[in-house]
């Protein structure tokens, strides 16, 4: 019997309705910039991704260690004069054979099932 010991790994938080000018690249800087309460102690932080939302204004995704995914949800995160809402970004995991949540379709043991209405199909 194999054991294997799971990796911690980094959090991802959403930076909700930021202005159009504020981009994935000068995000990082401007947070520590602004920021000084918030010590990263050298843990990776990146951002991942912009997207818009249904008002028209961004959000951004970044990836952050767990020490500063602390500070930075208990801290009020200021970025060019406002204070902004900030967020863990969880996204579940969902398989799409058997319709269970929290592992994916390749590593799949159950029975396909229709996601509308639960029956167990066949394969052609």
């Amino acid at each position: 019997m194999d054991i294997y010991q799971n990796k911690i790994t980094n959090s991802r938080l959403i930076i909700c309705s930021l202005p159009e000018e504020t981009t994935v690249d000068n995000i990082g800087a401007t947070i520590m910039a602004q920021n000084p309460e918030i010590i990263t102690n050298d843990e990776t932080r990146e951002t991942k991704f912009r997207f818009k939302n249904k008002k028209g204004r961004y959000n951004i995704v970044m990836e952050v260690g767990p020490q500063t995914r602390k500070q930075i949800l208990q801290a009020e995160l200021k970025i060019e004069w406002n204070i902004w809402k900030v967020a863990d970004y969880l996204v579940p995991i969902r398989c799409y054979k058997w319709s269970r949540f929290n592992h994916k379709h390749y590593e799949c043991k159950g029975e396909n099932t229709c996601p509308h209405c639960t029956s167990t199909y066949k394969m052609k």
